[in-house]
């Protein structure tokens, strides 16, 4: 067995073991939608996460929030490691409606002497409209820390942001960061992280070849994806 096949046996068991998504994207876009939508619950519905109000994202921090990338990562190491992982990003248009779904994944390899596998559910909360631009609207990949912080958000009750037109400037918090880890590798890095438009999955989905920009732009809501609105709309409208 390669590598390769050895990582994809490892993050499907380690998932299905933690109970949580499978960080291997499906063939199925459709699957990928209904993923998100349960990642996410878990972070905005008190009564599916495990740690109650202690990692549920505030409706505040949805309401001025410009957009979400959801999705699951697996780190595993046997001699060599690799991480890898896919979701979904949506982004608050103009008016107000959430846009259509981009897929994405994120990848990469090292050196590391553990054997097993960690598995992180991730909510990346784009605060600032440079984050949206430079992370998903440009298109290609992108590296997460830099010029575009990535700081654990606010949570709980009582937790509250507040965006000022400084920080749109310089970038301060623009992006929340919200995660969710089972397994042998403890706590999560972001910074450094690599995220990827999956042109194939988007082009498969949406039934031709299509930027992200113009899926986040222009694209109506697909039925496919009313699940995740639900979930988003739920978390704005939870009462404290």
């Amino acid at each position: 067995m390669s590598f390769l096949d050895k990582f994809r046996t490892v993050a499907q068991e380690s998932a299905k073991n933690a109970n949580i998504s499978s960080p291997i994207p499906d063939n199925n876009a459709s699957e990928d939608l209904k993923k998100a939508a349960n990642l996410l619950r878990g972070f905005v519905d008190k009564d599916t996460n495990e740690a109650g109000f202690d990692n549920i994202i505030p409706p505040d921090v949805l309401r001025q929030a410009k957009g979400l990338a959801i999705y699951t990562v697996v780190k595993a190491g046997f001699i060599l490691s690799a991480r890898g992982g896919s979701g979904v990003v949506v982004i608050k248009k103009e008016d107000g409606q959430w846009s259509a779904p981009s897929f994405i994944a994120t990848g990469g390899v090292g050196f590391g002497a553990q054997v097993g596998a960690d598995i992180t559910d991730i909510i990346l909360v784009l605060m600032t409209d440079e984050a949206v631009e430079t992370t998903f609207i440009q298109g290609g990949s992108v590296t997460l820390g830099g010029g575009l912080s990535v700081s654990a958000g606010p949570v709980g009750v009582g937790g509250e942001v507040g965006v000022s037109a400084n920080t749109q400037a310089t970038n301060t918090s623009s992006i929340f960061s919200y995660t969710k880890s089972k397994g042998l590798y403890a706590g999560v890095s972001l910074d450094g992280t690599v995220l990827l438009e999956r042109k194939e999955a988007n082009a498969a989905f949406y039934g031709r070849a299509i930027s992200a920009a113009e899926i986040l732009k222009t694209m109506p809501q697909p039925p496919e994806a009313l699940e995740l609105y639900n979930v988003i709309e739920a978390g704005l409208s939870r009462e404290l």
